[in-house]
C-alpha cells in the first residue's frame, strides 16, 4: 500500500497533476484497454471476434502514439504502462515542446486558453494528443503569447 501511494505521489509531481484522481482515471483507461486485449487473447486465433476487433484496437492505440509502428500484437498492448499514457497528455507535450517553462506552467497555459491543437483551442490538460496532431500544438492566435492583443497588465503599463 505504501509503495503504491509513493508511486502515485511521484507520478503527480513528475507530470504536474492536480490530484490523484487524474492518475486513477488514466489507470482506469489503461485497464479497459488491457481487458479488451486479454479477452481477445482468450479467443481462438481463428475466432471471427478476434480477427475483427484486434486490428481496430491496435490502430487506435497507434493513432494516439501509445504503440509504436512495429508493435502489432495483443501482447504489446498488455505491456502498456501508466507512464506511456501520461506522456501523451497535452500538458506533458506542451512542456516537452518548450512552450512552457515548467510542467505546472504548461497546465496554467492550457487552462487559460493559450494553447491550440491545430486550429482548435484546447483548455483540457488531460487531452490525449494524437500522433498526427502533435506537430500542430502551438500558442493560440488570439493569445497575448501568440501575437494576440496584449494582456490586461501590458495594456495598463502601455497607457502609463
Amino acid at each position: 500500500e505504501k509503495e503504491r501511494l509513493d508511486q502515485e505521489l511521484k507520478l503527480c509531481g513528475e507530470y504536474g497533476l492536480r490530484c490523484k484522481r487524474e492518475i486513477w482515471r488514466v489507470q482506469y483507461m489503461l485497464s479497459k484497454v488491457r481487458k479488451a486485449a486479454r479477452t481477445l487473447l482468450m479467443c481462438d486465433i481463428k475466432d471471427p471476434k478476434r480477427l475483427f476487433e484486434t486490428p481496430p484496437l491496435i490502430r487506435r492505440l497507434k493513432r494516439y502514439g501509445l504503440l509504436t509502428e512495429d508493435e502489432n500484437s495483443l501482447d504489446d498492448i498488455l505491456k502498456l504502462t501508466t507512464q506511456i499514457f501520461m506522456e501523451r497528455r497535452l500538458q506533458t507535450k506542451v512542456f516537452k515542446l518548450n512552450l512552457a517553462k515548467s510542467i505546472h506552467h504548461a497546465r496554467v497555459l492550457i487552462r487559460q486558453r493559450h494553447i491550440r491543437v491545430g486550429k482548435q483551442v484546447v483548455n483540457v490538460p488531460s487531452f490525449l494528443v494524437r500522433t498526427d496532431s502533435e506537430q500542430h500544438i502551438d500558442l493560440a492566435v488570439d493569445s497575448p503569447y501568440g501575437n494576440g492583443r496584449p494582456g490586461r497588465v501590458a495594456r495598463r503599463r502601455a497607457a502609463q
